[in-house]
């Protein structure tokens, strides 16, 4: 089987590659990047759930969770995003000065990450 995968989730403001930037809300990120720590190979899905009038991070969060992911790493998590990431066993990662989706995956790679906190934080 090889070493352990991991897969990483990190909000995307467009569909792209490593050179894109991170958008700033989880839950109302236009498309997720999907990067696999095992071949540094990088997908990007739609985010269904981010034209919701309510519950677009409990919805972004499903999404992350059917998709496999392991960690989720982003600026700023609602209370029931938060709640739904950590429900379904995802670690939540909190970004600080991140701008595009290679900053956040090297950090990442690194150790650098801090363990998120819920509630209405953000750096922004």
């Amino acid at each position: 089987m090889g070493g352990y995968k991991m897969k990483i989730v990190i909000p995307a403001v467009e569909d792209g590659n490593f050179e894109t930037e991170i958008h700033e809300n989880f839950g109302r990120a236009d498309y997720f990047a999907l990067v696999n720590s095992d071949n540094d190979e990088i997908e990007f899905v739609k985010n269904t759930a981010a034209a919701q009038s309510s519950g677009a991070g409990v919805g972004a969060a499903q999404l992350c969770a059917d998709r496999g992911a392991d960690a989720v790493a982003a600026y700023h998590f609602g209370p029931k995003a938060y709640k739904a990431l950590r429900a379904a066993g995802i670690e939540v990662l909190d970004l600080n000065k991140q701008n595009l989706i290679k900053e956040a995956y090297n950090d990442y790679q690194a150790g650098k990450l801090a363990e998120a906190v819920a509630g209405p934080g953000g750096h922004h």
